[in-house]
């Protein structure tokens, strides 16, 4: 059995910062920190009991996610692999549109990309590779993997029945069990459990959240 653990963390710094050179909203929000909260929340997961058992750290190339990775790193002393197909998506141009409504059409199209952007089935695919080559990779052992919530959902949706809230909120299901609520968390964990490549079990770790 090889156990994925999947990890996001949304305590960012929040106080504007300013750039003296051009760069576009994807290369800012790559680059934005941790906040005190998300430092705290990251430290944390040395506590849980499962995570004492990874051999390999995987994260984006994002700060935010490499930051959250480097506790776990540090106490068991192994490396952090980054690789960008666990980026967050990359929403391209919104031109009129904002981005709720951008994430309305594209959650009813999974398809529709913007100019110089992703659609939910491209980050799903390269999602997918990643996740397959670090099956291939790391079989019988346990591993975490930092993401974001697009593409951590977009990964889930390969095994789970999409549907709404009555708040009209997308949600997941896999085995009758909600995973994902449609409501904001500040971080998430969840625990995917595969022999060889097949999906056996997902659980959702939730966790008490930090003020």
């Amino acid at each position: 059995m090889t156990t994925i653990f999947l990890i996001t963390n949304n305590f960012l710094f929040k106080n504007e910062m300013i750039y003296f050179q051009e760069k576009n909203e994807n290369e800012k929000k790559e680059n934005i920190p941790l906040s005190f909260k998300g430092e705290k929340k990251a430290s944390e997961l040395l506590k849980i009991e499962e995570l004492k058992k990874i051999t390999a750290i995987y994260t984006s190339s994002f700060i935010s996610s490499i930051s959250s990775a480097k506790y776990l790193s540090e106490e068991k002393n192994i490396p952090i692999y980054i690789d960008e197909r666990f980026n967050d998506q990359i929403i391209g141009i919104l031109g009129n549109l904002s981005l709720e409504e951008c994430k309305k059409i594209q959650q009813q199209d999974e398809n529709h990309k913007l100019r110089n952007g992703e659609s939910l089935n491209m980050v799903k695919l390269r999602m997918k590779n990643a996740l397959k080559d670090i099956l291939f990779q790391n079989c019988e052992s346990t591993v975490a993997i930092f993401t974001h919530d697009i593409s951590l959902n977009c990964l889930l949706s390969l095994w789970c029945e999409k549907g709404y809230s009555l708040e009209n909120q997308l949600i997941y299901h896999y085995k009758d069990q909600v995973i994902v609520d449609g409501a904001y968390h500040a971080t998430r964990i969840y625990k995917l459990e595969f022999e060889a490549e097949r999906l056996k079990n997902i659980e959702w770790q939730k966790e008490k959240e930090l003020n």
